[in-house]
């Protein structure tokens, strides 16, 4: 899975190395959107003036509704984000030596379409929204040439210390929203699943898929007209899609009806949302989302313990209540979008900074909590069943349903 500039070329060549184990994801992930620029006229030849052109357009000190950015209701609110944007400005100028020079997005998105053309079975991969990273720089490795009198010393071997100066400042909502919207197309336009990264921005998510829907149609969500998913709405409801009967049903055959077209699969990894985001999402693309979980995020961990490196400063998830299997706790809020799921639709994580044992280990506490909050004795209920003894005949039949939902997500590469 790509995720920056640079590690669109190492998927290409993991794919090359291990063509019959990897299945190769390309595409820009929100934490590395600083590494575009949409201004017009970049690259003009003035490095510095382009940077710091760039890097003041999209850093912003907090995000504001897409709806509202450049204007305020107030004179206090004006003055408060003229102070902010001094602030910012002041920050660039200081580490602008440092901050690497954007490319153009229109110069990305022709790499990124060769790399999809080269590779037939590749997939979009991780693009998203992200409301919670803030932004760092990471600058080039310092190479020392001796180590310091306290290190151990291993002879004349350089030293290479790896520095990242950080900041309190994000990439602005908006500047995410347009490099997602061109990924989006340009997986449509290919035929690729999308893997997907959404944190803290499900309003703006939302709000791009209804214009995507608006604007690609059948060839985006394999309906074939916005009345059928109105008319499939209206007869299914909330309730018929996962929330009220959670018991395992497998159902590894295709889309629901075989006479639409595929439209474009779309994975929403590691999602941490409520019910409801769920069931509007899945009510706009009633054919083709799903929704990939992670022991990460459903498991309320001891604040003591160490944060999970491949989601760097992301909170735990908050909640009311908490439900309680094998001594571990779960988020109810977790527990409750597990429920809402409709079988067809699921998918278990792996993308854990393990290594493999550890990753095997999670995936096993995931399943576990899946296959107890699928089972019937789970059924209306907030927690989780304290005996899981009539589990064991549900761990098959929940583990050929993934994999059928996996095969169904991934045919449309």
């Amino acid at each position: 899975m790509s995720s920056s500039l640079e590690s669109q070329a190492k998927t290409e060549e993991l794919f090359r190395l291990q063509p019959q184990k990897v299945v190769p994801a390309f595409g820009l992930h929100p934490w590395f959107t600083s590494s575009i620029t949409l201004l017009d006229g970049a690259e003009s030849g003035d490095q510095e003036l382009d940077k710091r052109a760039h890097y003041r357009e999209i850093l912003v000190k907090k995000h504001y509704p897409t709806s509202s950015i450049g204007r305020s209701d107030t004179q206090q609110e004006d003055e408060r984000r003229r102070k902010d944007r001094m602030e910012i400005w002041e920050w660039i100028d200081c580490h602008l030596h440092l901050l690497p020079k954007p490319i153009r997005l229109e110069n990305f998105l022709v790499g990124l379409r060769q790399r999809l053309m080269r590779f037939p079975t590749s997939v979009m991969g991780e693009i998203g929204l992200d409301k919670a990273f803030t932004f760092h720089i990471k600058p080039s490795p310092v190479i020392h040439p001796t180590r310091g009198s306290n290190e151990k010393d291993d002879g004349d071997q350089p030293v290479t210390e790896d520095r990242v100066i950080k900041s309190k400042y994000k990439v602005s909502i908006g500047h995410q929203l347009q490099i997602l919207e061109k990924q989006i197309e340009l997986a449509i336009e290919l035929r690729r699943p999308i893997s997907l990264h959404c944190v803290q921005a499900p309003t703006e998510l939302l709000g791009l898929i209804d214009e995507l829907i608006g604007r690609w149609g059948v060839r985006f969500t394999g309906l074939l007209s916005n009345h059928r998913i109105t008319a499939k709405k209206s007869k299914t409801g909330p309730a018929q899609m996962g929330s009220e009967n959670p018991t395992l049903q497998a159902d590894s055959g295709g889309d629901k009806d075989t006479t639409q077209e595929h439209g474009i699969k779309l994975c929403w990894h590691s999602p941490n949302i409520s019910v409801e985001v769920l069931q509007q999402t899945l009510r706009k693309l009633p054919q083709t989302a799903y929704f990939s979980y992670s022991s990460e995020l459903a498991m309320l961990s001891d604040s003591r313990a160490p944060s999970n490196k491949a989601h760097p400063g992301l909170a735990q998830p908050q909640c009311d209540e908490t439900a309680v299997l094998d001594n571990k706790r779960y988020s109810t809020r977790a527990v409750q979008a597990i429920r809402a799921t409709p079988l067809d639709r699921l998918l278990l994580e792996s993308d854990h900074a393990a290594d493999p044992v550890l990753i095997d280990n999670k995936l096993h506490q995931i399943f576990h909590l899946v296959r107890v909050v699928k089972s019937p004795q789970s059924a209306g209920s907030s927690g989780l069943p304290s005996d899981d003894y009539s589990l064991d005949s549900h761990s098959d039949r929940l583990a050929r349903q993934i994999e059928a939902n996996w095969n169904r997500f991934y045919a449309g590469a």
